[in-house]
């Protein structure tokens, strides 16, 4: 386990471009993700909602442009995502707030938006 919650979230990010990332290393069994269709809770959980996304894509590649920042257990980036599907490619913007305990990554929070 990263002792250095800005590395633990640098994993999380790669977990994103990386499809065969395995999420246990640094994600609770309890942890609870609230993305915007629901809550899901531990490695599994988070696997699924990451998997959901990227999926849809030939790649995902995150560009952090504020952060991390850490402080009191919570984790800040902002972010640009690009995506590729054959030809096409696009972009979102967005940020994370990810509460780190023990090492690990025990509760998150996306926002994200289509960059026009």
């Amino acid at each position: 386990m990263p002792d250095d919650p800005t590395e633990l979230y640098r994993r999380w990010l790669a977990a994103w471009s990386d499809r065969h990332s395995a999420l246990e290393p640094i994600i609770a069994a309890e942890a609870v993700g609230h993305w915007p269709e629901g809550d899901v809770v531990g490695p599994r959980g988070f696997a699924r909602a990451i998997a959901e996304t990227v999926d849809q894509f030939d790649s995902v590649e995150f560009d952090v442009q504020a952060g991390p920042l850490a402080g009191d257990g919570i984790v800040a980036a902002r972010w640009i995502v690009n995506c590729r599907l054959g030809d096409e490619t696009m972009a979102f913007a967005g940020h994370d707030f990810v509460r780190v305990a023990d090492g690990m990554i025990v509760e998150y929070w996306p926002a994200i938006l289509a960059v026009a």
